[in-house]
């Protein structure tokens, strides 16, 4: 009975922070791979063999059901309350305890190993498999919400007639809905200008996790006003979805590309 419990633990920590699902993270790391430089391209080559950043989107959520990597499932969120300004929310992030690490912290962590000459090959291609994912993680918006509903998984809705929770609905409710695979999906949402693109990959990381905070909150007040939404929801929404996978992606590329075309 212990064990069966222990094992049902496991599997509620595993899915209560997916964010994306599979197809969403997969084509966050396929627009990465088509905005990489030569340089990136070749050290992302060097570290990942014959797969690609799609290929390792959700090598961070596979591992996260292991016993032994099971201290990881809190690096895929992080809870704030509602109402911060951009200078509370910054202080609040920074100020985390960093023993345990968070979404913010472990990004930066993620660039700092990838960027050190004295790491090995095998660290910096976990480091590679865990930031491709958690650039995702942060730009789902529920990711950055309210500990006290598990980042909207208390929160009960109706999507279409079908139950569900609002965690789920931005992870894999809206996505599933434009019945896309991946790679569809990273050809449609791949639209970003060169000036977008600029303005995308120079904002901080921090800004990355404000941006879904902010819309969070939204969220947050429309499944409280009404949670059986319908589909008035998915054509308000989905673009929104879009910008969010296209910018992981973008910003990921970025950081990729700043990080390998400056010799390392």
């Amino acid at each position: 009975m212990k064990k069966f419990f222990a094992t049902a633990a496991l599997l509620l920590v595993s899915v209560m922070f997916i964010s994306w699902g599979d197809k969403g993270h997969s084509a966050i790391g396929q627009i990465a791979q088509s905005h990489l430089s030569p340089k990136a391209q070749e050290a992302v080559k060097k570290l990942l063999g014959s797969d690609n950043l799609a290929d390792v989107a959700n090598y961070a959520d596979e591992i996260k059901g292991n016993p032994a990597m099971r201290y990881t499932a809190p690096w895929h969120f992080v809870d704030l309350p509602s109402g911060y300004t951009f200078e509370q929310f910054a202080q609040a992030i920074k100020s985390m305890p960093a023993d345990k690490g968070n979404l913010y912290s472990i990004i930066l962590n993620c660039e700092r190993d990838l960027a050190d000459v004295a790491k090995s090959r095998t660290q910096k291609a976990y480091a590679l498999k865990l930031l491709v994912h958690f650039v995702g993680d942060c730009h789902q918006p529920l990711h950055i919400g309210h500990e006290e509903d598990r980042g909207g998984n208390n929160i009960g809705i109706k999507f279409l007639n079908e139950g569900g929770n609002l965690h789920g609905l931005w992870d894999y409710m809206l996505i599933d809905h434009e019945k896309l695979n991946y790679k569809q999906m990273a050809e449609k949402y791949d639209t970003a200008t060169p000036v977008q693109i600029k303005q995308w990959q120079a904002d901080p990381v921090i800004k990355w996790l404000y941006e879904s905070y902010i819309i969070a909150g939204e969220l947050y007040k429309e499944a409280a006003e009404n949670p059986d939404f319908k589909e008035d929801y998915y054509n308000d929404h989905i673009g929104l979805v879009h910008q969010r996978i296209l910018k992981a992606g973008i910003r990921l590329a970025g950081v990729l590309n700043t990080i390998y075309d400056t010799g390392n």
